[in-house]
């Protein structure tokens, strides 16, 4: 994992990260096996049973490499630039709201608790006055993260 996150390795579907950063809206949207790998977790993803599960070692090497954390955050402000660019997923339900959610459990995981707060802000900055359209839960959860 640490390498895919450094640029020096593929995921499973043969695309490296900077593959992922230049993909389009349309195929941001409606790919659904990336989110995994550019912000990884420590637990299985139900949706996607060839996501990487990070181990404790893995997680340490990747707070220990520069790179990583510096693609880590191009990724969180990539995947804002897409959010801020479309509102369809400013609704009670749609599957960007989990990708936000890993996005903010990935970052405190893998990166640290600023960069989770930073991406967690600018989220609530992008729904704001359209609180009331988010499902409750999700709201809740994204505040309390």
């Amino acid at each position: 994992m640490l390498n895919f996150l450094k640029g020096n390795e593929t995921d499973v579907y043969k695309r490296y990260l900077k593959d992922i950063w230049i993909m389009s809206d349309d195929q941001i949207e409606n790919i659904h096996n990336f989110i995994q790998w550019v912000f990884p977790l420590n637990e299985r993803s139900n949706a996607v049973p060839k996501s990487p599960i990070l181990t404790n070692e893995e997680i340490i090497s990747i707070k220990k490499s520069e790179t990583a954390q510096k693609n880590i955050k191009k990724s969180a402000e990539w995947f804002l630039e897409f959010l801020s660019r479309n509102s369809y997923w400013i609704c009670q339900n749609n599957h960007n709201h989990l990708r936000i959610t890993r996005a903010i459990k990935s970052l405190r995981l893998i990166h640290s608790n600023e960069e989770a707060e930073k991406f967690k802000n600018s989220i609530m900055n992008l729904i704001k006055g359209n609180e009331k359209k988010i499902n409750l839960t999700t709201l809740e959860y994204w505040k309390n993260s």
